[in-house]
């Protein structure tokens, strides 16, 4: 069995996926082993961006993946809409938001309840939040640690 499943929206029968998600895709199935299955969602505007399931236990993570064409120190803090933010409170409990950068960097946070606590500021009429990078912990080889740790 395929451990990537595409997700296809079969009433437009459009393919979304970004070439971004679509190279972190396949880094993510490199890495992990066959015990996990990797989806990827193919709604627009869904919340998140992928699904992995270990397929031993059935436990279900999910992660948003954004991709900054910049070098990851060149700000000093993140950006997230506070609807996605409401959207993992309320429908997905085990969630990981990821941000890629240059030269394959990449930055990740796992989702708890205390980031609906930041303060909203208003960015082209959507209200986000602003996390500090020092707040996000770094590289892929702990992102995909965390994973399975989140899915033992």
């Amino acid at each position: 069995m395929d451990r990537f499943v595409d997700v296809k929206d079969t009433s437009i029968n459009t393919n979304v996926i970004l070439p971004s998600e679509e190279l972190f895709k396949r880094r993510l199935v490199e890495v992990l082993s066959d015990e996990y299955l990797v989806i990827k969602s193919h709604f627009k505007y869904c919340s998140v961006d992928f699904a992995i399931i270990n397929k031993w236990n059935l436990k279900i993570l999910h992660l948003e993946h954004k991709q900054r064409n910049c070098h990851q120190n060149r700000y000093p803090s993140t950006i997230i809409n506070y609807s996605k933010l409401m959207s993992y409170k309320n429908n997905y409990q085990n969630t990981i938001l990821c941000w890629g950068y240059e030269a394959n960097a990449v930055k990740y946070l796992v989702y708890n309840e205390d980031l609906l606590k930041y303060k909203t500021c208003n960015c082209k009429n959507q209200d986000v939040i602003f996390i500090k990078n020092d707040m996000l912990k770094d590289g892929f080889d702990s992102l995909i640690a965390t994973i399975i740790n989140k899915l033992k």
